[in-house]
């Protein structure tokens, strides 16, 4: 088979869950040709969601050397970073994400997780606050710096916080918490597509022949959910 006709088997079994063969078909189109850019994104997913972390980290660290400025890139890397301890690493991927991406909220929100774990609380409300800036209707956003504010004591500006969530929330029918009183960690923020714009961000020669694979994960609620497994630093798939 051509790397296309491989690349094109790995989406189809990332799309059905099927990991260890999506790595395999990756595995072979990288064989025909090793810089292939959507072979290797692909094969840098199907490795995180096999959690072999520093495999993908390694994946991504080819595709940045060969494409250097997507986002995309960085902040999934930044993620598998993160889940294997290194958020000084993390940090500096999403700073670049941000720099590439100065508009996307999502970035913004994804940084702000780790400053929070790296304990730069401030840094963390600031690019919360940033993220709002850009979406005004982001209730996760509103709720994640509502907690930092309760952690620093910050006790009026948290409850306005918590309050714009729960009212956002309410408005698109969600159920991000259960009430300001019970928020007890934070709450996943969901990437939508606008975020992760792949299609057009993802490579700069081959994302039509894969986009109606990938395009089917994101227009399916469950596969949605999975999909923000990868490329989500909040949580992980139970």
């Amino acid at each position: 088979m051509s790397v296309e006709e491989y690349a094109k088997q790995g989406y189809e079994q990332l799309q059905q869950e099927d990991y260890q063969k999506a790595r395999q078909f990756f595995q072979q189109a990288l064989i025909v040709e090793d810089t292939h850019p959507d072979s290797l994104y692909g094969l840098a997913r199907s490795q995180f969601k096999l959690e072999q972390y520093e495999e993908s980290v390694q994946a991504f660290d080819r595709l940045i050397n060969l494409l250097p400025n997507n986002a995309v890139y960085y902040s999934e890397r930044g993620v598998a970073l993160h889940w294997i301890g290194n958020n000084q690493l993390a940090l500096e991927d999403f700073d670049r994400a941000v720099e590439l991406e100065p508009q996307n909220p999502y970035r913004y929100s994804s940084r702000a997780y780790i400053k929070d774990r790296l304990r730069d609380f401030q840094g963390a409300i600031d690019d919360y606050s940033k993220a709002i800036e850009l979406d005004p209707e982001d209730a996760i956003a509103y709720n994640n710096r509502g907690l930092i504010e309760e952690k620093l004591g910050y006790m009026e500006k948290a409850k306005r916080s918590y309050q714009q969530a729960d009212q956002l929330d309410k408005s698109s029918n969600g159920s991000i918490v259960n009430g300001s009183a019970k928020r007890e960690k934070e709450v996943s923020q969901s990437p939508q597509t606008t975020s992760l714009p792949l299609e057009q961000k993802t490579t700069q020669q081959g994302w039509s022949n894969y986009w109606p694979v990938i395009r089917s994960v994101f227009t399916d609620r469950d596969q949605l959910n999975d999909f923000i497994q990868f490329v989500n630093p909040f949580r992980k798939k139970a």
